[in-house]
């Protein structure tokens, strides 16, 4: 065993680690538990929120064509993404109305 394993450290005043509160979306757009079903997501920690979509091949995932079956490929991944474009990303998930896709996708690729 090392030494620093049976070192005493509560008189390090060390802060508490922060808390991150996750809430996934699914398909629908509707709150899930499982991170494997959401295809967005969105982080709180103090107060300050980030706002992530699942991407896979470097394109925003579309659940509703045929990449659906894509989604737990071992290349797709949250990246993050500003407010504007989860929301229009949502409204799709909730619509599944087309223009919402292609307005955040092109808000991705312009860098907005």
């Amino acid at each position: 065993m090392a030494r620093w394993e049976n070192e005493d450290i509560s008189n390090l005043n060390l802060p508490d680690p922060q808390t991150v509160s996750k809430i996934f979306l699914d398909k629908n757009g509707s709150e899930t538990t499982n991170e494997d079903l959401a295809f967005a997501k969105i982080t709180e920690c103090n107060g300050k929120k980030n706002y992530y979509i699942k991407y896979n091949r470097g394109e925003i995932v579309d659940p509703h064509h045929v990449d659906f079956n894509s989604r737990n490929n071992s290349n797709s991944m949250f990246r993050k993404v500003n407010n504007k474009t989860f929301s229009n990303y949502c409204k799709f998930l909730e619509s599944k109305n087309v223009l919402y896709f292609t307005i955040a996708r092109r808000m991705v690729m312009e860098g907005r």
